[in-house]
């Protein structure tokens, strides 16, 4: 039930930012890789007795393929990837275990600001995929989450051709399973995370040079 409400609301970013895609399609192929950091803003599990599980904050490297369908929107896919630690705390006492993040996504995107300008701003949206992994989620029944994911980017015009790019996004989802917080094991939570991820990244356009589009 939490996931159809997700995929609903998720659609119902992208059918809204879709809306605005102009007539004339001019395609074009981008690639962008990126350094960042990945923040998690709430803890994964928190016990009564004050016991919690939570995400520490990580480096992630990855990056996006994006294609422009007309001079203001597009649609592109993500992938990002944090070395991240879980950290268990305790009354007087907490331990970490190698927790690994990875991040992927669809979105439909649009720009706000023309791409030729030498400041450009992009807004998107659409669908987002939390996967862990690593010592902390070994033998976890079901360590996928699909949820909804918002964003936007800044472009900083380097050149003819290449933009130095910042990133935001907010990957929004529920978890439904974490580790015991009584030791040994998983139980189901079912808990909505928010995981903001930053990150800086140079565009780099592949196809579609001369053709129209817009360098991105």
């Amino acid at each position: 039930m939490h996931r159809s409400r997700l995929a609903a609301s998720t659609l119902a970013v992208v059918a809204a930012l879709w809306c605005v895609v102009p007539g004339r399609a001019v395609a074009q192929l981008s690639i962008s890789p990126a350094i960042g950091v990945y923040i998690p803003t709430t803890e994964l599990v928190k016990a009564v007795s004050g016991q919690e599980y939570k995400q520490e904050v990580s480096i992630t490297l990855g990056g996006r393929v994006g294609l422009n369908v007309g001079r203001r929107a597009g649609i592109e896919a993500t992938v990002d990837y944090a070395p991240s630690k879980l950290k268990f705390s305790a009354t007087g006492s907490s331990s970490t275990t190698d927790a690994d993040i990875l991040s992927a996504s669809g979105r439909v995107f649009v720009e706000l600001l023309p791409p030729a300008n030498a400041l450009s701003l992009q807004l998107n949206g659409g669908a987002g995929l939390v996967r862990r992994t690593g010592t902390a989620y070994q033998g976890d029944p079901d360590n996928s989450d699909v949820g909804g994911v918002v964003g936007a980017t800044l472009r900083f015009r380097l050149g003819r051709l290449l933009h130095l790019q910042l990133h935001a996004e907010d990957f929004v989802y529920k978890a439904k399973y974490a580790p015991n917080t009584s030791g040994g094991g998983f139980s189901v939570v079912d808990k909505q995370l928010n995981d903001v991820h930053l990150s800086a990244g140079i565009g780099i356009p592949l196809l579609g040079l001369g053709g129209g589009g817009p360098a991105r």
